[in-house]
């Protein structure tokens, strides 16, 4: 069952529908999680390698020759729990989905780092959030509907959905107004927070998992859960529907054969891995290029993962991601290389918009049109004399 949304701050005197007739271009966020030292580090004579700076939003790599130090948008210490990681991580861009955005999670470390343990608390928090702020959209007029969830996994560069373990190559589709979708994916409407839950840990029982030297439950697929937050609202005859996708999405980790001691088909599996993941890395170094001014071709289509997240990637999404990491010193050169990835994918950015439909009689909406604009002028201007 997912966790009582009593402790998380709902705050419902914000407006959902506030005006945004202009692309929001902003940075990926990038987050950065240290997780506790486990069993094995343990074992091997744990030294810890890896120091945060709360105050500064810095970690500091001080094993030799990986000796380093990175700043991001925010860095957790093991002592930062699920909830304060929602409130601080998954709440912001949770309110930009229930705006209308496009938004993107995305956990990314190498294997036994604890990206599927943070994405698992951050789905339970983040589906009481959504259908607790549902609730008060109700109460102003406002009627908030989750249309439906869908769930699926990229294994061994073949699209699978989770939701129907008989289903196989499925295709990716590209479509110019609505963009990335998976041909054929079951999708299941989640009429509650539990009802999501439920879909959502059925889905995981499904998804490909298997024993490495570094982790006992190794998740060897990429998933991506998607969540359809459609907001309605009318006012003098027209209907505004704003339609947001929210995509939580639990990337395989990075491994190295020597570490992990993979053989057979759990080495095929990492060679699949890694190279999405090399993918990944690519494209996200070409459109930082292009962020500078550099003429590049953004090779999306070289995997399955990098063209369902082209959405999320330099396109009409909110991205946030949370770099897993291990505090341990044997971990150190995995480590800065999880480090160095976060700190390129920062210099990307997206252009995100909200994404809303008005039907209604063409005069009335007209008329609406011009309301929304004068009071856009009306609150730049009072902004301006805020400043002054």
């Amino acid at each position: 069952m997912p966790a009582s949304n009593g402790g998380i701050e709902i705050d419902g005197d914000g407006d959902a529908f506030s005006a945004a007739d202009q692309p929001t271009n902003s940075n990926v966020q990038v987050i950065v999680r240290v997780r506790p030292p486990n069993q094995r580090e343990h074992e091997q004579g744990y030294k810890k390698a890896a120091a945060v700076d709360a105050a500064a939003q810095t970690l500091t790599l001080s094993v030799t020759p990986f000796a380093r130090s990175f700043k991001f948008d925010y860095v957790a210490d093991e002592d930062v729990g699920q909830e304060d990681m929602f409130q601080r991580v998954g709440k912001p861009i949770t309110d930009a989905c229930l705006q209308g955005y496009h938004c993107c999670l995305i956990a990314y470390g190498q294997t036994g780092a604890g990206k599927t343990f943070t994405m698992e608390g951050s789905f339970e928090l983040f589906f009481c959030f959504v259908f607790g702020y549902a609730r008060i959209f109700r109460l102003v007029n406002c009627f908030t509907t989750i249309p439906y969830s869908a769930f699926v996994q990229i294994y061994n560069e073949q699209v699978q959905d989770l939701l129907d373990p008989d289903s196989a190559h499925l295709n990716i589709r590209e479509d110019t107004k609505n963009g990335m979708y998976v041909d054929g994916l079951q999708e299941v409407v989640v009429p509650s927070a539990e009802a999501t839950y439920g879909v959502f840990r059925r889905g995981s029982q499904n998804r490909h998992v298997g024993m490495t030297a570094m982790n006992i439950e190794s998740s060897r697929s990429h998933s991506v859960f998607t969540l359809v937050v459609e907001s309605q609202r009318v006012v003098g005859g027209v209907m505004n529907r704003k339609t947001s996708r929210f995509y939580l999405v639990d990337l395989a980790g990075s491994e190295r054969q020597k570490y992990s001691e993979t053989i057979g088909i759990r080495l095929k599996e990492a060679g699949s891995i890694n190279k999405s993941l090399s993918a990944l890395g690519n494209v996200i170094k070409a459109l930082v290029d292009i962020s500078e001014g550099k003429v590049r071709h953004v090779p999306y289509r070289d995997s399955k993962l990098t063209f369902l997240l082209k959405d999320a990637l330099g396109g009409n999404s909110k991205c946030t991601l949370i770099a897993n990491v291990s505090p341990a010193d044997k971990n150190g050169e995995e480590t800065l290389s999880t480090l160095k990835f976060a700190q390129r994918a920062k210099l990307m950015r997206n252009a995100a918009v909200v994404n809303e439909d008005m039907l209604g009689n063409p005069a009335i909406m007209g008329e609406e049109i011009k309301r929304l604009r004068l009071e856009i002028a009306t609150l730049r201007g009072r902004a301006i004399l805020c400043l002054v």
